[in-house]
């Protein structure tokens, strides 16, 4: 994996409790990524679209902000104004590679509390495609969590996905069909090995080309990850399509981890 410069890679570090993030992270692939969930699909995105010009409650910045707001907000890093993503306060740029999402050449910037690359800990993850638009985004944010209580209900959810496809694409939104919506958890450790669970409902489609499409939706319907054109293995059961956002699978590409069990693509860096 191709590292940029800025100091990144000189600071990198792979926290070896990332195998039990692995761990953890087989499990929520078993049970969440594929699997058969208690909401099927047979919603068209479309009908759950009420403003796609506006930041809303939805957004994955403040709530009170509106998408003008939002690109101030990330004026640190040119790269990721118009997609509505904040850097979170502390944090910086700690790593940059050019890598192959399927046959595609895309950019994958990390932030992190103080710019230092520890795999397993709360990072803000984005893969950029050559066009520049965003083809996907993890935020995983200990802190900022929240209670599972406070996760929106699958109506809710729906809402804050669709909306936030929309305000990304709405022409890709419009060839998307609902596949099913449940509950995602992802987990995070501190400094001190220490898991967290951030608490999540997912809300999965495919697009009329095939390829899969999903944001999981967290607590105060703040948006944990975002992920589009996923092609899928049938024969082997698993993903095919790189995972840049996942640290466990980018451990074991980067040789310091094991490879992530299926439904978990191959660790191939293509």
């Amino acid at each position: 994996m191709a590292r940029g410069t800025g100091g990144a890679t000189g600071r990198s570090r792979s926290r070896a409790v990332v195998l039990g993030v692995a761990a953890s992270m087989a499990i929520v692939l078993g049970t969440s990524l594929w699997a058969y969930a208690g909401t099927r699909g047979g919603t068209d995105p479309a009908d759950y679209v009420t403003n796609a010009s506006e930041e809303g409650p939805v957004s994955p910045t403040t709530q009170a902000q509106d998408e003008s707001d939002a690109e101030d907000a990330v004026g640190s890093d040119p790269a990721l104004r118009g997609t509505g993503v904040e850097i979170p306060e502390g944090w910086a740029e700690a790593d940059e590679s050019t890598v192959r999402h399927d046959g595609e050449e895309v950019t994958v910037r990390r932030y992190q509390a103080g710019g230092e690359r520890v795999l397993g800990e709360s990072h803000l993850s984005v893969v950029l495609g050559g066009d520049g638009r965003l083809v996907g985004l993890t935020r995983l944010e200990a802190g900022a969590a929240g209670d599972p209580a406070d996760l929106p209900s699958h109506e809710q959810a729906r809402e804050a996905a669709y909306n936030w496809l929309a305000r990304q694409d709405s022409e890709y939104l419009e060839g998307l069909t609902e596949q099913w919506v449940d509950r995602h958890d992802e987990v995070v450790v501190d400094a001190d090995g220490q898991e967290t669970v951030i608490p999540g409902v997912k809300v999965k489609t495919r697009h009329e080309d095939g390829r899969y499409a999903w944001v999981i939706v967290g607590a105060g319907t703040r948006i944990v990850t975002f992920e589009r054109d996923i092609t899928w293995d049938s024969a082997a059961q698993r993903r095919s399509t790189q995972m840049w956002l996942h640290d466990a699978w980018v451990a074991a590409v980067e040789g310091t981890g094991e490879q992530p069990p299926a439904p978990a693509a191959v660790a191939d860096a293509g």
